[in-house]
């Protein structure tokens, strides 16, 4: 029985040496690769901190591009409103009448808008209308002056009136002119008789761009 309980110590010390044994190579290995493992984990701390950053700095990059792109739709939406505004300026005309005529007669100049307002020397202005009679002589040798600083598109028709004589030299001759943004016409040249006689000067067209014919 003894030599059976010493062959167990002996076995039993074997073990204990071998697992001894396994420990410490196991230790050796985790002290051999720690600074590798320390190193690895260092570098990956820096691989994710230069992430990070780039991140950011792309972010940045992406937040300053949206906001000059805004900015320059905003500009641009600002030149177009500014483009529109020019190009409507430029679609408008203002439109002067002028007559003028050479004796002592009172003649009075009538126009008619393309609403079928008419001005003459009682309604100088009209309600709600742009334009107006802006000289009215009643003795001659004298002149009439009908404008409108921004002309509305349509017809627009001038005549001349005897409205009363002062004068035995007949007929009266009336002359005049249109003047409009391309440049001006002649109105057509009327004598007129008799009081209360009426003749046409001209018929005008003004065009939505601006365009003006007179005939």
């Amino acid at each position: 029985m003894k030599r059976r309980n010493r062959d167990i110590n002996v076995f039993n010390l074997s073990m204990l040496d071998v697992i001894l044994g396994a420990m410490a190579a196991f230790l050796i290995i985790m002290v051999v690769l720690l600074p590798y493992y320390k190193k690895e984990h260092i570098e990956y701390q820096a691989d994710t901190t230069s992430l990070r950053r780039a991140l950011a700095d792309a972010q940045a990059a992406a937040a300053s591009a949206v906001a000059r792109a805004e900015a320059a739709e905003a500009e641009a939406l600002r030149e177009r409103g500014h483009s529109d505004a020019l190009a409507s300026r430029l679609a408008k005309t203002f439109l002067v009448l002028y007559i003028r005529w050479g004796t002592l007669d009172d003649i009075d100049l009538h126009v008619v808008d393309p609403t079928g307002a008419e001005f003459y020397w009682e309604r100088r202005t009209v309600a709600g209308r742009p334009g107006e009679l802006s000289e009215d002589n009643v003795v001659g040798p004298g002149a009439e002056v009908w404008e409108v600083r921004e002309a509305p598109p349509g017809e627009y028709r001038a005549s001349a009136k005897l409205f009363r004589i002062n004068d035995t030299r007949k007929p009266v001759v009336i002359k005049g002119r249109t003047f409009f943004r391309d440049g001006s016409r002649p109105l057509r040249e009327v004598a007129l008789h008799t009081k209360g006689e009426k003749a046409l000067l001209a018929v005008i067209n003004v065009a939505a761009d601006g365009s003006v014919t007179v005939r």
